[in-house]
């Protein structure tokens, strides 16, 4: 073969490459990604996102308790433990669901709660908050919850 067709082929093979290259990163882009290739993430999706992955983590580690309650060979004291934090986690899920529906019912669009031993996490779907938001947030988790003000963050995501 000459040294002109040994080029040709050669060229060809990675324009080949090259072509294959992008076909794979058009046709594997989720549907809607902008095509200049900006992954933001958009805040509901931020919401709906931190929801799955809390309500997964959750799921096992129900499941992590209801198998130490259930297995034969767990002591006493295991079992009564797993009860207790399993109790524990349930009052927060139903905490954190009524702070939602609470906050969301003072007029925001969107809003994540999340309950800790110490600290309550409030993230709410805002540009800015008035003191007054601010304060009737407060109002609602203190009334709740019966956490100090101190323990209590609130975070506006601006959109």
């Amino acid at each position: 073969m000459s040294k002109k067709k040994k080029i040709i082929v050669l060229a060809s093979m990675v324009a080949l490459l090259v072509l294959t290259g992008c076909l794979n990163y058009f046709l594997n882009r989720p549907a809607d990604q902008p095509a200049g290739g900006d992954s933001s993430v958009t805040y509901s999706d931020y919401f709906a996102a931190s929801r799955a992955d809390r309500d997964t983590s959750r799921s096992e580690t129900v499941l992590y308790y209801e198998t130490i309650i259930g297995n034969e060979a767990t002591s006493a004291e295991a079992k009564a433990n797993a009860e207790k934090d399993l109790a524990a986690l349930v009052s927060g899920i139903d905490t954190e669901q009524r702070l939602e529906t609470l906050i969301k019912a003072l007029g925001f669009d969107d809003c994540l709660v999340t309950v800790g031993k110490e600290n309550i996490n409030v993230i709410i779907k805002s540009d800015a908050l008035t003191d007054q938001e601010v304060a009737q947030v407060l109002e609602v988790v203190h009334s709740e919850t019966g956490k100090l003000v101190e323990n209590v963050r609130i975070k506006p995501i601006d959109l």
